[in-house]
């Protein structure tokens, strides 16, 4: 028998960092801790907007690795600091970046 997830998240294809976040998770499934929307930061220039967090466990050794090298490569840090910094604070994604979908079953 197999598992049906009450919700899960997949990639807005017209978001405009689609590609970059296909190229970092190598798929559409997003891996996120919960369904519901945050308000936070994503640096200096970017200010305040709604947001999900990433499920970091979630992540293979792979995605994650990609993800470190990408923030390092954009804020010209090194992949170490990036990764600790990550695994600290955790990941935001836009929440424009991301459609939500649920199973019937989750208002039942």
């Amino acid at each position: 028998m197999s598992t049906r997830r009450l919700w899960w998240a997949n990639l807005h294809h017209t978001s405009p960092r689609y590609e970059e976040w296909l190229a970092i998770l190598g798929t559409d499934d997003v891996p996120l801790l919960h369904p519901g929307i945050v308000h936070g930061s994503l640096g200096h220039e970017e200010g305040k907007c709604d947001v999900y967090l990433l499920d970091l466990t979630r992540l293979t050794k792979e995605q994650m690795d990609r993800l470190v090298a990408f923030v390092a490569k954009k804020f010209g840090a090194p992949e170490e600091e990036v990764c600790d910094e990550i695994l600290r604070q955790g990941f935001p994604i836009r929440a424009a970046d991301v459609s939500i979908c649920f199973d019937v079953r989750a208002f039942v």
